[in-house]
Formats: structure tokens, C-alpha cells, sequence
């Protein structure tokens, strides 16, 4: 089968863990030939250079002028004539060509949108997209209402671009929703029941698996890749809870932050350690863990290597992810890869990755408190927190490889 993969940036050969490169490699893997297309972005060396090959995957990058791309939709006529067009990313320059072209040559295609609640024209505020009423009535998906819009004098080129952006969500064959949440509200976005399938992304993996361990899909046991100090407090003697994500609202580290108070109050040894590339919040972060009296116990890392991110999962005590939203969750994912005890919020996507009790710790939105309380819990029950970190981490080896993503995405391809 001809599969043609039309995304933004997925194809940065700097971060081959993306999704698209991931499904792109499996499918490969199953002998399938791969195309990709997608922006061409000079700001950013893996995005300059118009034509390469990646693990057997040719990819060719076109320069945007607008939501048109004269190079990529001539490849789509002439050169790259797919069985099947897999779009990733609703806000994409490239989606609304490349399906107008695509239902005049009769090529059946298939969107993953990677979060709805990261589209700026359905939620109030993108950091904190659950503390306002989304806007349904403010996405323009079909002609007449972008006509309408006009006619009440909006600014045209915002509503032609909320046109282009949105349009292609009624012109699919199929919508490939990454949570249960996001298949809802394709649903209330006008996409039939019928062409929504709920389908995850894939994650890799690979740096999970202990050194010379089959490639078998299954995990090790806990107890054979965490550190033999990580349950127990660590070799300071002083039990860690890690975090790892931007330093932005959506993230929720002011949470954490306050609860770390909270959290020393019972447990006095602990420590925290914020892992970020992004240092946006930073003095925000630190003026919270000031007025908590919590500098003693708090360590701040800008971006680290994946080796050493994975050794800082596999020797927390407890993983604090508490996010206020996440289009699917990788990070989490990573933690229960890593064996660890996760902490995470009752928010989409999070409460459809965790379940109570089960595979981590979910605590109450936007509140700091109730974060506080779980990740205590987690510090003084061990037992709770490795078979927490136990059952996280088999389900994450049977569930999210991209082998098994590349087989369901088939099923879905040849049904088409």
C-alpha cells in the first residue's frame, strides 16, 4: 500500500520519537511504501532542507504561502499518487489543500488531530482550556458560515483561516480521535459517529527496555529496572518526586509548587527536582517555592539528555505530572514506561491513560492540596507505589508500541 503522511513538523530528524516518524517507520516495518510532506521552515535546521530520506521514508518539506503549497500539491498530482493520505495535526497549512485535492483523485484520507483543546478558536484560554465554556459556534467549518461571518463584517483573513483550518474536519473518511474526550467532541464538531475511531499514538519505547532484552513487547519486571535506591529514598536517603514539562500554565507546576508545603509538612526528607526545556514560568516557579519555604528541598534542570531523563524516572520515588490538559499524554506514558509511581490530574487525557488505583494516582483538578495528599500517600505506602509503578508499566508495553499501532492503522487504511 502507497501511504502518503501529510503533517507540520513531524519529520525533524533531531526527534525521531515524534509520532508520525514512529508510525511512518512501523508501517515500513510492514511493507508498506511511506511518503512524507510537510512544511518547509528554514528557522530550524531539521525543517531547511527540501528533500531526505529518513529510515526509508522519503520526505519532502514545501514552502507555505498561506494554507497553499504549490510544490506539495503538484507531488500529490503527479509524483506521490497514495492509496491512502494520513493527515496529522487539525491546525496544519497543509490539511485543506491536500483533501480538496485528494476527494478529486478519489484517495481516501484520515486526520489525527493531536488535541482539540489546543485550538485556539474552541477554547477561551489554551493554557487553562477546561475553566471556560468551549466556543462550538466560533469554528467556521462550511462555506455558508463562513459567508455569514463575513457578512457580520469579521476580519477576513482570521475567518478564512478558521475556515481552512476547521473545513477539513467535515471533508475526511476518517477522524482518528487519541482519547475517548476528543472523540466527543469530534462528534459536537459535526463528524459522524461513524468515521471516528478512537486510536493512540504511538510512543517509543526503546530506551525502556533493559540492555539486551528481547525486543519482545513486554516489560521487565519493576523490581529489574528501577534503582535499588529509588523506593526507598534514594542514595541521599531523601525520596524524590520529579517533574518533567514546560514551565507553563497547562502544565499545572504551580500546583506542585504549592503543594510542596504541604507535602514536607508529612514527609520532611522529600525532595523535588523540575526538569524543563522551557523556563517561561521559572520565576514564577521560584517565587511559589519562596513564599512556601520550600528552597531547601527544590532543584530546577533546564533540558537534559534522554539517557539522563530516563535514569531521573527510574529514581523518583513519585512522578507529579498534574496537568490541567493533555491532548494524549505522552510524558505520562514515559513514567509508566520507566516503572514509575505517577501522580497525575482527573482531567482528558490523563484519566483515560490513568485509572485510579490501578496504574497510578488521579487528584482533583486545580487542586493543590489534593495533589499534595496523593503524592504523600504514594511516599509512605511502597507497596502501593511499585505495584502502581508495576501494573503502569506492563500496560504502557502492551498498549503503546508502534508495532501494534502500525497494524491497526492497516486495518483502518484497508477498509477504506
Amino acid at each position: 500500500m502507497n501511504i502518503l503522511i501529510v503533517t507540520t513538523y513531524g519529520f525533524d530528524p533531531a526527534f525521531p520519537s515524534r509520532p508520525e516518524q514512529l508510525q511512518a517507520r512501523a508501517l515500513v516495518r510492514r511493507g508498506h511504501r511511506v511518503v512524507a510532506h510537510e512544511y518547509l521552515d528554514r528557522r530550524y535546521p531539521g525543517q531547511s532542507i527540501r528533500h531526505e530520506w529518513l529510515d526509508g521514508v522519503p520526505v519532502h518539506r514545501a514552502a507555505t504561502l498561506g494554507f497553499f503549497a504549490p510544490e506539495a500539491m503538484l507531488r500529490l498530482l503527479i509524483a506521490d499518487r497514495p492509496d491512502v493520505i494520513h493527515i496529522h495535526h487539525m491546525r496544519s497549512l497543509l490539511a485543506y489543500q491536500t483533501v480538496q485535492i485528494a476527494r478529486r483523485l478519489g484517495v481516501p484520507t484520515v486526520l489525527t488531530p493531536h488535541g482539540l483543546l489546543h485550538d485556539g478558536d474552541l477554547v477561551v484560554d489554551r493554557e487553562r482550556p477546561l475553566d471556560a465554556p468551549l466556543r462550538f459556534d466560533n469554528l467556521l467549518l462550511t462555506p455558508r458560515q463562513l459567508l455569514a461571518r463575513l457578512a457580520r463584517g469579521a476580519h477576513p483573513r482570521r475567518a478564512v483561516r478558521n475556515y481552512c483550518i476547521h473545513a477539513p474536519l467535515l471533508m475526511i473518511d476518517r477522524a482518528l480521535a487519541l482519547s475517548r474526550h476528543e472523540a466527543d467532541l469530534l462528534q459536537r464538531l459535526g463528524v459522524a459517529p461513524e468515521k471516528i475511531r478512537v486510536l493512540p499514538n504511538a510512543v517509543d519505547l526503546s530506551d525502556f527496555e533493559m540492555p539486551g532484552a528481547e525486543r519482545s513487547g513486554e516489560a521487565q519486571p519493576l523490581q529489574e529496572i528501577k534503582s535499588p535506591h529509588s523506593l526507598d529514598g534514594g542514595a541521599s536517603g531523601r525520596p524524590t518526586v520529579l517533574f518533567i514539562g514546560q514551565l507553563v500554565p497547562r502544565k499545572a507546576y504551580d500546583l506542585l509548587a504549592r503543594a510542596m508545603p504541604l507535602v514536607l509538612r508529612e514527609v520532611p526528607q522529600a525532595r523535588f527536582v523540575f526538569v524543563s526545556h522551557n523556563r517561561q514560568g521559572e520565576s514564577d516557579l521560584r517565587r511559589l517555592v519562596a513564599e512556601g519555604g520550600a528552597e531547601a528541598s527544590f532543584e530546577l534542570r533546564g533540558r537534559v539528555s534522554e539517557a539522563e531523563k530516563l535514569r531521573l524516572l527510574r529514581e523518583a520515588a513519585v512522578v507529579a505530572a498534574p496537568s490541567r490538559y493533555e491532548g494524549f499524554g505522552i510524558p505520562l506514558i514515559e513514567a509508566q514506561a520507566a516503572g514509575a509511581a505517577l501522580v497525575t490530574s482527573d482531567v482528558p487525557a490523563c484519566n483515560e491513560l490513568i485509572t485510579h488505583e490501578h496504574n497510578g494516582l488521579l487528584s482533583a483538578y486545580n487542586d493543590h492540596e489534593d495533589l499534595a495528599a496523593m503524592i504523600v500517600r504514594l511516599l509512605r505506602d511502597r507497596d502501593l507505589a511499585r505495584r502502581l509503578g508495576d501494573t503502569g508499566r506492563r500496560e504502557v508495553f502492551a498498549r503503546y508500541s508502534a508495532d501494534r499501532l502500525a497494524e491497526d492503522l492497516e486495518g483502518i487504511y484497508q477498509i477504506m
